[in-house]
């Protein structure tokens, strides 16, 4: 329709039309919301005939209203491009938290891991996009999404510095207390940091990790390399696992130097998880899983990171902010696997203990069953807490069914009623009551945090 036209004879009087682009209702950017004097019925009947117009009666000449014409507001559609790499479980995880997000809040098109001739994960030359969510992993990829100059959230940990983009990223600090809790649950009292250099992982992971730990009051020995790369230990990981007094907990920055230390314990005959216990920063299923033993891994809450990082490039496109936030996203757990199925506790009846309430805290245990089961004092087995877990064996039996309940929230779709019965819970209020006080949200909140977890910016 052109800019000014008239359109048809009224019962009344000729309706002069005024058009002019807008896109202030959601229409398409060429769309048209055209304002004219005319009679509801005509301005309805104009609707109808062209669609893709939008007829606002002026003020004044017609009681009809802009909601009345049912011109329903939708967003305008984007096109966005996906620069993280879909050969690990990490990364076919985020993408899914940001296809989930999309699908349910934007009207936006994924192109999802385009590469170069060279295999390398590249923007192809002109298209004609809105923004960027981007792992970052070195320099080149850096230079290439800042070059798109868009809109760009960066998910990965490498690149700290980036500070022309967003980032969503996992806390690593409570990755490193979790790994903490979960070596100290097991009764080491000796740790270790294993990281080579990788543009994986950031320093702040293995900081984090020797600050928690030495906070605690414990040592906690670190493999390092030169500046250049090669080996700081003669004889490299080998010799530096063979110098180790054992039993002793390393954590591995993620799966790839986990599943590297088991095959040198295996080959200079240390054993996993009697002599070293090994838990992996990240969660890969594949290399996790193929590992001889299986290794623990902390598993992250990937598909909230791509949920937020979906929500952090809206705002970025939809106007420049003040600054440009680091958003922190808490891990879900640890996945217990073989590799830290151990205790490292020399006392028998102690392990006994642990071992049952282990096994039995989910068919609703209490300490006089322990004691029933254990030949061991009362006095003595919680002495004994309390010397190597820093617990008792009340709040042991408590930690065992908490974590039970968050694995069930997390892999299953059961109810609170039924999770309260499956971890030992009488009922669904006492799970409740107890989950409250130790989580400080309800078994239903962590479940739905889960999907959009609580975030931190600084």
């Amino acid at each position: 329709m052109p800019p000014s036209a008239t359109v048809g004879p009224l019962r009344r009087r000729y309706v002069r039309l005024f058009a002019t682009p807008c896109d202030v209702l959601g229409e398409r950017e060429n769309a048209q919301i055209i304002c004219c004097f005319a009679t509801p019925r005509r301005i309805r009947r104009l609707a109808k005939d062209c669609p893709t117009q939008c007829f606002v009666p002026v003020k004044g000449k017609s009681q009809l209203t802009q909601q009345s014409i049912s011109t329903e507001r939708r967003p305008t559609e984007r096109e966005i491009v996906l620069l993280i790499d879909t050969e690990d479980t990490w990364g076919r995880r985020v993408i899914a938290g940001i296809a989930n997000a999309v699908r349910e809040h934007y009207r936006w098109r994924l192109l999802v891991a385009p590469r170069d001739q060279q295999w390398r994960l590249r923007v192809p030359s002109g298209w004609n996009g809105d923004g960027l969510i981007t792992a970052l992993r070195d320099d080149l990829t850096a230079g290439h999404a800042r070059s798109i100059n868009l809109p760009t959230v960066n998910v990965s940990s490498w690149g700290i510095r980036q500070a022309w983009c967003a980032r969503v990223v996992t806390d690593d600090r409570e990755r490193a207390v979790l790994a903490w809790e979960h070596f100290r649950q097991q009764g080491y009292e000796r740790f270790a940091y294993y990281a080579p250099p990788s543009q994986r992982y950031s320093d702040d992971r293995g900081e984090e990790f020797v600050s928690v730990i030495r906070q605690a009051g414990f040592p906690c020995d670190v493999y390092t390399t030169r500046s250049d790369g090669s080996e700081a230990v003669a004889g490299g990981p080998a010799e530096w696992v063979r110098a180790m007094t054992y039993p002793i907990a390393i954590f591995a920055a993620d799966p790839h130097p986990a599943l590297q230390l088991t095959e040198v314990c295996r080959e200079i005959g240390v054993r996993v998880p009697q002599d070293v216990a090994i838990l992996a920063g990240d969660t890969d299923d594949l290399l996790c899983e193929i590992a001889d033993p299986p290794i623990s891994s902390i598993e992250l809450a990937c598909e909230q990171i791509g949920a937020v990082a979906v929500e952090q490039l809206a705002s970025l496109m939809s106007g420049p902010i003040p600054t440009i936030a680091v958003t922190k996203i808490s891990p879900v757990r640890v996945q217990e696997r073989r590799s830290t199925a151990v205790l490292a506790i020399g006392d028998p009846l102690f392990t006994w203990a642990i071992q049952f309430i282990r096994a039995e805290a989910h068919k609703g245990i209490n300490v006089a069953d322990v004691l029933q089961a254990v030949p061991i004092s009362r006095r003595m087995l919680e002495q004994r807490f309390a010397a190597v877990l820093g617990t008792s064996p009340a709040a042991e039996i408590r930690r065992v069914r908490i974590e039970k309940v968050k694995e069930l929230l997390a892999t299953t779709d059961l109810s609170v009623s039924e999770v309260s019965r499956e971890a030992g819970f009488t009922n669904p209020s006492q799970l409740s009551s107890v989950f409250r006080a130790v989580m400080g949200v309800t078994p239903n909140e962590f479940r739905e945090n889960l999907r959009r977890p609580p975030i931190r910016r600084d």
